[in-house]
């Protein structure tokens, strides 16, 4: 199970271009939540910093 940490990493590798399969898998999965880690997921996606 992913913790605060892993999503945190995840958006910053998707936010960076660089992130391995699992953790654009994990941003994509974040994304589709609400909640202040969903919107740092969809911040990463569109190539935003919000964190």
């Amino acid at each position: 199970m992913a913790n605060k940490d892993d999503y945190e990493r995840a958006a910053n590798a998707v936010q960076s271009g660089n992130p391995t399969r699992d953790q654009r898998e994990l941003n994509d999965k974040m994304a589709k939540q609400s909640g202040s880690a969903g919107n740092d997921a969809r911040a990463a996606q569109k190539g935003e910093k919000k964190w």
